[in-house]
């Protein structure tokens, strides 16, 4: 809250105001009196803000308690008392928008002509709203003559808001500063306004104590029980001797989260010694090294669904990290197996997976076996993620398509060797409200056949309104693949769209080109669009509302202006302790012969 100072000396009452005064202390026993006979219940009375600047009202229906506990009171001098707490409610609400003259009183009125309410009426005289023209920093400790002084010095802009938000961020933002320039102890202290009520100015006096600058020096550790501490250092975003930056601190407590080896992480700084060094102070709670899970889902093209995990992390002491899943439905079922070595010097990973997978689609009946293993390097704050990796793969392919087709069967052999770029800014990947995540793909296949399959998927969302209610999200995908012809290309390895992952309202791999006995016969490129809308209804409830597009194309690169088949649904989100469990439903807007009227589909965490 801003605390405002007086710059002018204040006026001597007239005489005819003392005459006022004496009369209405005369006067207000005997109005009173009148009005206490009667109990004012909940719903006789309407509370009015009488003279407030727009957009204020409705602020201070949310900060008063006569707007705030409808509740009957048994006198109209019970009111008044309440009020006498809401007049300084008002005033400081008032003062905290800009308008440091204000001033407020309350009185109640009898009921208006054709109306049965009382009035409670808070009558607001706000006065001009008055402009920063000075922004001054002060410190309240002794120190060095390096420190800032000015919001200039440390790169903000100002404006001439009085606000006491306004004001409160622009402290908060030069409190940030004093904490990127070496002071991790810097505090606020206070923060005042002298106005100046005569030019309808006023300047804003911001207090704080920095306490001594600092370097970084060493980390120290508590609770890392079965981690290593040198591995645990060589995750640190700065070097030994910097200036102390508590963002490299945030960014650090970031890189021990993302090992999953942590339940709770506190990273603070330490105390400054006498030669201007702090340590890092580092208080850690090691998780289970074991994770077993379990999960279920449903859609009306690929059935009941189930996947089973187990996952162990830690293994060598140095957030290693072994995963077994299986997952199935009627359609695909896999055995998965993945292992992830930490490289904090790269700084990046090493990486290997086993893959068995079978399916029996409407395109084709596959197994497969697939392994391999790559490394994947960080850039940018680790928004930014390269890989590269060699992957060697065997399957035996039965098309279900015509004879005239394709072969019948398919022994194929392939060496590939995977590249790929992801930019992610995106927040909890499971609840996914906010951020962005991007990735561009080309897989390069020599062996029974060669071809380089390319790939670009992005997905966003923004969420806006009060306590960020609604959502919009939205999803694009373009794939293409260079070097073989559709005939000769395995079935297996073509291109399909459709189903609750792409385009949903249509079956499996059914969005594209059908055969004469309506089976997709894939491609060598596509593309796909989706946007969703959705808006929280109870704190646990969201509802949504999407549309799905998507095309496959015969030729190794997509007509983006080709024909789409569309597909549009509603949704329900539950929020569980576990994350959203989502139930959508959608009809094909194109709707062929062989597509079904809908699709339901069922399972956790959002679409994208």
């Amino acid at each position: 809250m801003v605390s405002i100072r007086r710059r002018q000396a204040p006026e001597r009452a007239a005489p005819d105001s003392v005459v006022k005064r004496i009369a209405t202390i005369v006067a207000a026993p005997i109005c009173a009196a009148s009005i206490c006979a009667q109990a004012l219940a909940a719903d006789d009375y309407v509370v009015v803000y009488e003279g407030a600047p727009a957009g204020l009202a409705e602020k201070l229906e949310k900060l008063t308690n006569l707007s705030l506990a409808r509740r009957p009171y048994p006198t109209a001098a019970a009111v008044r008392r309440v009020a006498s707490e809401d007049l300084g409610i008002v005033t400081r609400a008032l003062v905290a928008a800009g308008y440091y003259g204000a001033e407020a009183e309350f009185r109640i009125e009898d009921e208006a002509e054709g109306s049965e309410k009382m009035r409670a009426v808070f009558a607001i005289v706000p006065g001009a709203k008055f402009r920063i023209i000075r922004h001054v920093v002060v410190f309240s400790d002794e120190g060095d003559q390096d420190r800032p002084r000015t919001f200039d010095a440390v790169g903000i802009s100002l404006t001439d808001q009085s606000q006491g938000a306004m004001l409160e961020l622009n402290q908060q933002r030069f409190l940030e500063a004093l904490w990127g320039r070496g002071y991790p102890a810097a505090r606020i202290v206070a923060r005042r306004a002298e106005a100046d009520f005569e030019a309808g100015t006023a300047t804003a006096i911001y207090t704080f104590e920095s306490g001594p600058r600092a370097h970084f020096n060493g980390i120290d550790f508590e609770g890392a029980v079965k981690t290593d501490e040198t591995f645990l250092r060589k995750l640190k975003t700065w070097e030994e001797g910097d200036l102390f930056d508590r963002a490299r601190l945030v960014d650090y407590r970031d890189r021990l989260a993302e090992t999953g080896v942590f339940s709770t992480i506190e990273v603070s700084p330490g105390v400054v010694d006498d030669e201007g060094t702090a340590p890092v102070q580092v208080v850690l709670s090691e998780r289970k090294r074991r994770t077993i899970g379990a999960g279920v889902s449903y859609s009306t093209s690929e059935g009941p669904g189930g996947r089973l995990f187990l996952e162990y992390r830690n293994l060598f002491r140095r957030a290693e990290r072994a995963r077994v899943e299986i997952e199935g439905t009627e359609i695909r079922q896999s055995v998965e197996f993945d292992l992830l070595k930490p490289l904090p010097g790269f700084p990046g990973s090493a990486f290997a997976d086993f893959d068995f997978v079978n399916e029996t689609t409407d395109a084709f009946d596959a197994r497969s076996i697939a392994v391999g293993a790559g490394l994947a390097k960080d850039w940018r704050d680790d928004r930014l993620e390269t890989r590269a990796g060699l992957a060697f793969e065997t399957s035996k392919v039965e098309p279900n398509l015509a004879r005239t087709s394709t072969i019948r069967e398919e022994r194929n052999y392939f060496v590939s060797i995977p590249l790929s770029a992801t930019w992610d800014t995106e927040d909890d990947p499971l609840v996914l409200s906010e951020g962005l995540r991007a990735s561009i793909t080309a897989t390069p296949h020599f062996g029974s056949d060669e071809f380089t399959r390319l790939e670009a998927v992005a997905r966003s969302r923004a969420s806006f309104g009060a306590a960020k209610r609604f959502t919009i999200a939205g999803r694009v995908r373009a794939a293409a693949t260079a070097g073989q012809a559709l005939r000769s290309l395995p079935v297996n390895k073509r291109v399909y769209s459709g189903g609750g992952s792409s385009v949903r309202g249509y079956d499996y791999q059914a969005v594209g080109p059908l055969d004469a006995n309506g089976v997709p016969i894939g491609g060598r490129s596509a593309v796909e669009a989706a946007i969703e809308a959705r808006a929280k209804i109870t704190k646990r409830i969201e509802i949504a509302a999407f549309a799905d597009a998507g095309a496959v194309y015969s030729e190794p690169f997509p007509d983006f202006a080709g024909d789409y088949l569309v597909g549009a649904g509603l949704g329900v989100r539950y929020f569980s302790a576990l994350g959203p469990i989502r139930l959508d439903a959608a009809m094909p807007l194109e709707k062929r012969p062989t597509d079904r009227d809908f699709q339901i589909y069922i399972s956790l965490g959002q679409p994208f």
